[in-house]
């Protein structure tokens, strides 16, 4: 059974499905635009081929702020999705409707681990800061690739094995956190993850 975000399916036999996944694409000419998305936003998403943008804002009292635009291709599918407190999947009750909801969680790119499961973590942003090699208050993607892991991520905070891809840069680091935003029904998780073209 597969469906698009906001579909409803009918007529569905009441059991559980205990394989739940979804993808989240790099966005290709035939993607579809869901109604709340502009089309200037899609078709920014579709030229550059990003699965994820982020745009924000940092900042703490008594210290610059940092800005970020981030823009990347990190297409992944999440699978074997569970909600927090019960079993994979999801069951359909006789004669009862039931929610499906993918989550993606916008807090991984503060997090002191790669997410594996729960997400028993602290959150810390001052990798980014500390990756604004210029100073300009703006930490772009280019930074981030000239920035050593070593130099943002001290061993005795930060705990980055799970990773997808090997992480040698803070850009690699950005890149493998977007790769564990997706969850399921809140806070549930999707353990099995693999890259998308």
């Amino acid at each position: 059974m597969m469906a698009q975000a906001g579909n409803h399916l009918r007529d569905v036999p009441a059991t559980r499905f205990d394989k739940v996944g979804y993808d989240l694409p790099n966005a290709s000419p035939s993607a579809l635009r869901e109604p709340s998305t502009s089309e200037e936003d899609h078709a920014f998403m579709v030229e550059h081929g990003y699965s994820i943008f982020i745009e924000a804002t940092l900042s703490k009292p008594g210290t610059r702020t940092t800005v970020i635009r981030w823009g990347l291709a990190a297409g992944t599918s999440f699978d074997d999705c569970a909600p927090e407190d019960g079993a994979a999947g999801f069951a359909v009750p006789t004669g009862a409707t039931v929610q499906v909801k993918p989550t993606i969680h916008g807090d991984h790119w503060f997090f002191t681990n790669i997410t594996q499961g729960a997400e028993l973590t602290e959150r810390r942003a001052q990798w980014i800061v500390d990756s604004d090699r210029n100073g300009d208050g703006e930490t772009t993607l280019d930074e981030l690739r000239e920035t050593p892991a070593a130099d943002v991520f001290p061993a005795a905070l930060y705990h980055l094995s799970g990773s997808i891809t090997p992480i040698q840069t803070a850009f690699d680091y950005a890149l493998n956190q977007s790769r564990t935003l997706g969850d399921f029904q809140g806070h549930g998780e999707c353990p099995t993850r693999a890259l998308l073209p």
